[in-house]
């Protein structure tokens, strides 16, 4: 945010920054703890965590900036299950278009382990610290900690003073290994007034102060101009002081578990206890004030107005040769609407910026063929109504940037652009940044509850979901020995919505990918491969040999789906306030066909079963057969939402129980 004033104080230093636990200051009895208190099983436990975040003017340089101090103290119980976000540090530092960026000013971490009754520490040293450029926007400092063993105590702080203050960090309490105890402090002085966003199922505890400091402000002669700190000179200067307060807000949480792996949510951070600032206003009594804090209808049409957004969208004459050729020969309006977004999917490259504003203008983004999201998505816009459609941009916040809160109006939270078009009375979601997307398809990074659509009239709220039905379909062929033992080929074929995000995982880490599909299965697999037909369909397909069923004398006893089986669900709340998520509707079908050994005979085969949720939201169909030697058994799942409502978590919960009971079921085959 630039600066908003043509004044900035000389304030006295404020200690704002205390903490209860000091940094490097440990006893033997801090290791005595063996493990968490919160919950027993935890492999690593947050014992404190303090963020202090300052607004107030610069006394040197003018204007104004934000200062953040952060400090962490963790224990290690259990090194190889602790999540790799608490041994592995990254400190986001944010830059603008031109000059302003954040300054990490110190950065200090260290393991402590008790050794022989001393404790002993080790640094993370300066060449073990990298900085990563994530994109032109935001850099990251990340390090990991040395010589992490059971028992370790990690700690590390740092301090950011930036030149933005629009808003604070999200301060997340909650975090993937239980909280003792957490803190944050926003300071600002009395002139910035903050609007507080507070999320979660946790109500934190809040201490308040407020108390006064003085400044002074310098006058220039006769021209009335007053500096808080400007290099004006003093030829002609007047001083005078006032008073000016400084308002501390502090909030609690202590004894926080881990966040639920829980089963069907996209960013599991959507439903943490957090806490976030923004600015709404900067107020001096007699003095010139800005007004920040708006209204969804505001911020949609200052989108309009913006030379970046709404008026990209006018003009455009040099697309008019390309859309003409697009769609000729198309005669119904969504084959044209097909054919623009195929143009602008297949020519132009994203290049993982994301944004609400374009970073090039949609002439030159067009003539390079990349640009950011809002560059490629306006321009589809632009292209969609030239061809006389009716299509709008929509602006939204990615999955990863956070649920937007509604009823907290907030440019800053918006950093994403898509397109809705209405095409013959229905209504169509485009994003053509991801080449495998689709119409009605977009990347889960998009998929993140609900945007808005924009364009001259005004500002509208629009659901965010997905509608192609996606499908997962696993084929098991095998053969079953007289000793119990399994050998066959496993295949997943998966489309559509799967597709895509196979497509993004391989992409950033083919190995890694792979690794994590092996990790799933507990024996012996060999010949994975992958194979892709370029066409929203793709087949990861392993052999396995190792596989063993029970053998109790004279008969064999397996579940008919072998290792595919469901056995649980992760949905491990009584209730959840927020949305269930499945990214698309989808269908699983599972198909598992197994060679009877030679002399043997089926004694008893599985009920069949059939099921649905309320409201037809879920449907199950399950059956085992024996035909020509073989056992065969099929079991499908179709849920025909991308997304829930909350209210459907106890059916869900039900429905996948009795999924599971059916597929506990077993096959007993019976020697001759």
């Amino acid at each position: 945010m630039k600066t908003i004033f043509t004044i900035v104080a000389t304030v006295a230093t404020v200690s704002s920054f205390a903490q209860d636990v000091k940094f490097g200051k440990l006893s033997k009895q801090d290791f005595e703890k063996t493990k968490s208190t919160i919950q027993a099983d935890a492999p690593a436990e947050v014992l404190y965590a303090d963020g202090n975040y300052k607004v107030s003017f610069n006394t040197n340089q003018g204007g104004v900036e934000q200062t953040k101090k952060v400090f962490y103290r963790v224990i290690v119980f259990d090194k190889d299950k602790t999540p790799d976000d608490v041994l592995k540090i990254e400190i986001p530092l944010y830059k603008s278009s031109g000059s302003d960026q954040d300054k990490l000013i110190t950065l200090k971490a260290v393991t402590y382990n008790l050794e022989n009754g001393k404790i002993v520490e080790q640094k993370v040293e300066k060449k073990d610290i990298f900085l990563d450029k994530v994109h032109r926007f935001m850099d990251k400092q990340t390090f990991t900690f040395p010589n992490v063993k059971n028992g370790s105590i990690l700690e590390y702080t740092y301090e950011i003073i930036s030149p933005f203050y629009g808003n604070t960090d999200t301060w997340y309490f909650q975090q993937s290994i239980p909280v003792v105890a957490s803190n944050f402090t926003m300071q600002n002085q009395e002139h910035f007034n903050y609007q507080q966003d507070l999320r979660g199922a946790f109500a934190p505890k809040l201490t308040k102060n407020s108390k006064d400091d003085t400044f002074s402000t310098t006058s220039f002669g006769n021209r009335g101009v007053s500096s808080f700190g400007g290099n004006m000179g003093n030829q002609g200067a007047t001083s005078s002081n006032h008073k000016l307060k400084i308002d501390t807000q502090t909030y609690s949480l202590t004894n926080l578990p881990s966040y639920s792996r829980e089963a069907y949510v996209l960013n599991p951070r959507n439903m943490l206890a957090s806490i976030q600032f923004e600015l709404a206003s900067f107020v001096v009594p007699g003095r010139t004030s800005e007004n920040f804090s708006t209204t969804w209808e505001r911020i949609g049409k200052d989108l309009m107005d913006h030379e970046e957004f709404g008026r990209q969208l006018n003009g455009n004459n040099f697309l008019d040769e390309t859309v003409n050729a697009t769609i000729v020969g198309k005669s119904t309006n969504i084959e044209k609407a097909q054919a623009i977004y195929n143009y602008v999917k297949n020519n132009m490259a994203w290049n993982d910026y994301l944004g609400q504003y374009t970073d090039k203008g949609i002439r030159k983004a067009f003539n390079e063929k990349s640009g950011n999201s809002a560059d490629i998505n306006l321009m589809l816009t632009a292209m969609l109504r030239k061809a006389r459609l009716d299509a709008n941009p929509i602006v939204l916040s990615t999955l990863q940037n956070g649920l937007i809160n509604y009823s907290f109006p907030s440019r800053s939270k918006l950093n994403y652009v898509i397109v809705g078009a209405t095409i013959d009375n229905e209504f169509y979601l485009m994003d053509a940044t991801d080449k495998n997307a689709q119409i009605n398809l977009l990347p889960i990074r998009a998929i993140n509850d609900r945007g808005f659509m924009v364009n001259d009239k005004g500002i509208k709220e629009v659901p965010l979901r997905n509608s192609v039905m996606t499908n997962d379909k696993i084929s098991i062929t095998a053969d079953l020995k007289a000793d119990g033992t399994l050998t066959g080929i496993f295949s997943n074929v998966r489309d559509n919505y799967f597709y895509m995000f196979d497509k993004s995982e391989i992409a950033d880490d083919p190995k890694a990918f792979e690794k994590e599909f092996v990790e799933d299965y507990n024996f012996e697999i060999s010949e994975f491969k992958t194979q892709d037909n370029k066409q929203n369909v793709i087949r990861h397909q392993f052999k396995f040999d190792d596989v063993k069923v029970d053998v109790a004398g004279n008969k064999i006893l397996f579940n008919p789906f072998l290792f595919v089986a469901n056995t649980k669900h992760n949905l491990n709340l009584d209730q959840r306030n927020y949305n269930i998520e499945f990214g698309a509707p989808t269908t699983n079908t599972n198909t598992v066909k197994i060679k009877i050994p030679e002399g043997y005979k089926v004694e008893s085969l599985p009920t069949e079963k059939q099921f649905t949720m309320p409201d037809q939201a879920g449907g199950y169909a399950y059956k085992v057969i024996e035909k020509d030697g073989f056992i065969i058994a099929q079991a499908q799942k179709v849920i025909p939402y991308s997304i829930l409502p909350a209210q459907y978590y106890k059916p869900l919960k039900e429905f996948l129980t009795n999924i599971i009971n059916a597929e506990s079921q077993q096959v007993i085959l019976v020697k001759q």
